[in-house]
């Protein structure tokens, strides 16, 4: 894998995932989008901070460059592993949602039933299914079917 192309796949991946509370214990990535946010939010003041701190304080230059250079490369790592991550394949359990997830998308009409996405199952492709039950199914996926009329107050 190219590295530029895997930093791209981050930041599709990125924008792809759904903030959602439900899905965020099971979804890793969610956490990690929601600290590369917080960080681009409140480098510029550390980064500054840290200049200050070389003026004013007898700190050496090589210590506060390679702070500054730290500190700045933590959005890139968590970008660079949602690359790899959003490059990778599903595991077994995911992949048994990712069906059922379609199949109600079929059922529904929503997606066409031979599409060339099954061969390459990543956690992009799972993502955008979530996306599209998110949208056409509520935000439980459909498992409001299973309840009975009756049982809603």
């Amino acid at each position: 894998m190219n590295l530029i192309n895997t930093f791209k796949a981050g930041q599709r991946y990125m924008k792809l995932c759904p903030i959602d509370k439900q899905l965020a214990h099971s979804f890793p990535e969610l956490k990690i989008i929601n600290h590369i946010k917080t960080a681009t939010k409140y480098l510029p003041p550390i980064v500054i901070g840290l200049v200050v701190w070389q003026y004013y304080m007898p700190a050496s230059i090589a210590v506060t460059v390679i702070t500054i250079l730290f500190t700045l490369s933590m959005p890139l790592q968590g970008i660079f592993w949602l690359g790899k991550r959003a490059l990778s394949p599903l595991p077994l359990n995911l992949i048994d949602w990712y069906n059922q997830l379609k199949s109600k998308l079929i059922a529904k009409k929503i997606i066409a039933e031979n599409s060339e996405e099954d061969n390459n199952l990543t956690f992009e492709a799972f993502m955008k299914m979530i996306n599209l039950a998110k949208l056409h199914l509520g935000n439980y996926f459909g498992q409001d079917d299973d309840i009975s009329p009756y049982d809603k107050d």
